[in-house]
């Protein structure tokens, strides 16, 4: 039998919905977790057009359900030229060119933090959702992402605490120091200021692996991208090659 094709919004239901393989009891599942359960039989009548008019408050939840952005909502309802002619009025949100370069910090109450380049292209990410949200009229899409935003931040000051940003000129590398700081109990201050007397620049175009002169000592290292992981001491690193008697 061939399928109803309803209203557009309708159809932008039924295509959302099976786009995510959800059957109708899954999408009224979804609805009640956003505060409004709307029945089976309401968006099955809803998506073959019998239902033509549906209230704000249901779009208002299926929008939330099932992710839809407010442009396609506005096409579906054959509104889209409000949506454009909104759209044509704002420039486009451009993070400068230096961004990276800039020297940002960030005060908390214990202490203040320098940001790295991963942090502040985050920040930059965060900082153009929140207008295209806002430009949008969809906040409730931002509580959805923000959460992600979180645990990436957490994750980049996690790893991030145990590296160490050099930059010359042009060059910036990275030093991964946390077997020097875990296993060897070494301050990142001291190995900063060791690390000032490396030549960035050959370090960053080259490939392969090295042992670099750090605090006394010759230190095992492998290259992963801008990233210089130090491995472990030479010293350490021969000793099961070398007979003890």
């Amino acid at each position: 039998m061939e399928e109803k094709k309803g209203t557009g919004f309708g159809q932008l239901i039924r295509k959302k919905r099976k786009s995510n393989n959800w059957s109708l009891v899954t999408l009224a599942d979804e609805t009640d977790k956003v505060g409004h359960r709307l029945s089976e039989s309401y968006l099955n009548r809803l998506e073959n057009g019998i239902r033509k008019e549906p209230s704000v408050a249901v779009v208002l939840t299926l929008i939330q359900a099932l992710r839809l952005s407010l442009e396609e909502v506005l096409e579906s309802f054959d509104m889209g030229h409000i949506f454009q002619n909104e759209m044509d009025n704002y420039s486009p949100v451009v993070i400068p060119d230096n961004w990276n370069n800039l020297n940002i910090q960030v005060k908390t109450e214990e202490e203040k933090f320098s940001m790295s380049g991963a942090q502040k292209d985050l920040i930059g990410q965060v900082i153009i959702d929140l207008y295209e949200i806002a430009l949008l009229g969809e906040p409730s899409y931002f509580e959805n992402r923000a959460e992600g935003y979180v645990l990436k931040l957490i994750e980049l000051l996690v790893n991030e605490q145990y590296l160490i940003e050099l930059v010359d000129q042009e060059f910036r590398l990275f030093f991964d120091v946390r077997v020097m700081v875990d296993r060897y109990n070494l301050l990142i201050d001291d190995i900063k200021s060791s690390l000032e007397n490396i030549n960035i620049k050959s370090l960053y175009n080259t490939d392969i692996s090295i042992p670099l002169p750090i605090l006394n000592e010759y230190w095992l290292t492998k290259k992963d991208k801008n990233i210089i992981i130090v491995i472990d001491k030479v010293s350490e690193a021969l000793k099961p090659y070398i007979k003890t008697y």
